[in-house]
């Protein structure tokens, strides 16, 4: 009769628990919400009963769940709310199926709509057929790209921005209107999670929007009736309302739970390198003269981040350019300066073109990264590529550059900006590691040397995003007393060729103890 038996065990021979560089063959044994044993193999039989569950993985990758540094839930909702359009093939079939649904809907409830494709389509959509067709409803179907919504004026007037201008910011006034509707929120929420637990998410940093309005209340009420599925951090981005230090020092204290924690602001500083809105030292290669499209007032961003800093709340800014992140380097270093160092954890996301020096400076100040791992395949290919068209191709190998900032000494965690990409480990690997484009083979890598070695891609996912969340001695790393958050995946992704690395699926995901996502009896 074994004494204590686990209620889970895995055995595999490839387990990576973070605290190296190359998997171990061995188990983990699970006994409530936390580990209990990891060791060698043969070993696992102590802590087998009679109803233990134990998952004969061969040579499955096992290894700690996965934390996205950076996710936004509510861009996700606003993309999976009303008529799917994906499948249309013309404005007009499109405005026949949001008609159609309208009817369902009470009397005034707006139309969302989401997913239409403007290269299926061949041309924007016109304006006058949802005016002509909604005369007492808002409309708004944001397409595939997230770069355009249709809308009519009464939407236009409503919310505030143009069709052409709807970022996730620019769509505040809807966003927080459409989080009012507590009972579709929760569901959409779990149905988030299923979806991360499928990719092996077990943990997630949600940007949310001024004071959180609408979601607090959803993942507040999931926590006490036990049901949050995996660990929510969340952080405020100041949109339309200015940073409150105030309201950030209420949540730190309200909500700090291992569940349900707050973690500080975002805030925005430059744009895209892309759109010539990433505010860069040497003008763009093809802008002479234009080092951004769109000034940045870091003066009232300074002032807000030392606010912030002052009353003993984290800050991530968010930088594209070279000369953007500088300046938030400088910032952040100015809150040492002026404020005395301490154990701030601040980070820079994004990184996209960075300065080596800059990079070092981040280390000697303890300023987390927060890169975006899966970011190269936006392009399908180096030809259509833009990385040395904006910037010359004697600077091309200065994007995403990996390496300097890991062997500069800088802490690199991952997240996914979701929306923008959805979580995957497999992906991250072949666009960091790999470092090739969807459409390339091995002869068209992008400077390979500028990449993350596998391991501390895995690392950046786990181990380094507990840290950042200060969750590091609970989290992060298959260890005896830490919480059973564990991801498995269908094959070792340490052995697997990089032309097969993107078709890898997460098999089971387990979050606090309890399995979440299992294809293995499938």
């Amino acid at each position: 009769m074994v004494k204590n038996a686990a209620d889970l065990v895995l055995v595999s021979k490839a387990i990576f628990t973070g605290d190296g560089d190359v998997p171990m063959e061995g188990y983990v044994a699970v006994k409530n919400d936390h580990i209990v044993a990891v060791g060698q193999p043969g070993q696992e039989r102590e802590w087998i009963g009679p109803d233990t569950k134990v998952f004969q993985l061969g040579d499955q990758l096992v290894m700690p769940g996965i934390h996205d540094n950076h996710v936004f839930f509510t861009g996700y909702m606003s993309m999976h709310r009303g008529v799917d359009l994906s499948n249309t093939q013309s404005a007009s079939e499109a405005l026949d199926l949001m008609v159609k649904y309208s009817s369902t809907l009470p009397h005034g409830e707006n139309v969302y709509a989401y997913g239409w494709d403007l290269n299926i389509w061949g041309e924007l959509p016109d304006q006058s057929m949802l005016d002509t067709a909604f005369l007492d409803r808002a409309v708004i179907a944001i397409n595939r790209s997230k770069n355009w919504c249709w809308m009519n004026q009464l939407a236009i007037d409503k919310y505030h921005f143009q069709p052409g201008e709807c970022s996730a910011e620019a769509r505040a006034h809807l966003l927080k209107e459409m989080l009012g509707d507590t009972d579709t929120v929760k569901r959409e929420f779990l149905d988030f999670c299923s979806v991360l637990a499928e990719r092996g998410v077990t943990s997630i940093k949600d940007i949310g929007f001024d004071d959180y309005s609408g979601m607090l209340q959803v993942l507040s009420s999931l926590e006490e009736e036990g049901r949050l599925p995996l660990r929510v951090h969340f952080s405020l981005e100041p949109v339309l309302d200015e940073l409150d230090t105030e309201t950030g020092l209420k949540y730190k204290e309200l909500y700090s739970s291992d569940r349900l924690r707050f973690q500080g602001y975002k805030i925005m500083l430059d744009g895209v390198v892309a759109d010539h809105t990433a505010d860069m030292l040497e003008p763009y290669a093809d802008m002479p003269g234009v080092t951004n499209l769109r000034p940045v007032d870091y003066a009232a961003i300074e002032e807000a981040v030392l606010r912030a800093d002052r009353a003993g709340l984290k800050c991530c800014l968010t930088a594209e350019g070279d000369a953007a992140i500088r300046k938030a380097v400088d910032m952040l270093e100015k809150c040492r300066q002026v404020h005395g160092e301490r154990d701030a954890r601040h980070s820079i996301s994004d990184l996209e073109y960075p300065h080596p020096d800059d990079l070092k400076r981040m280390a000697s100040n303890g300023i987390f990264a927060e890169i975006y791992a899966q970011i190269l395949l936006l392009n399908p290919s180096r030809e259509e590529s833009y990385m040395a068209e904006v910037a010359g191709e004697e600077n091309a190998s200065k994007f995403y550059d990996y390496r300097t900032m890991l062997d500069s000494g800088v802490t690199i965690t991952i997240g996914t900006d979701l929306p923008l990409f959805m979580t995957s480990v497999p992906d991250s690997i072949f666009a960091a590691t790999v470092r090739r484009f969807p459409e390339g083979s091995a002869s068209t890598d992008w400077y390979p040397e500028k990449g993350l070695p596998l391991a501390e891609v895995l690392k950046a996912w786990t181990i380094h995003g507990a840290k950042h969340a200060f969750m590091e001695h609970k989290v992060g790393t298959l260890k005896p007393g830490k919480y059973a958050d564990i991801a498995v995946f269908d094959r070792n992704l340490f052995t697997t060729r990089p032309e097969q690395i993107r078709e890898a699926k997460a098999d089971l995901t387990i979050a606090n103890g309890k399995i979440v996502h299992d294809r293995t009896s499938g």
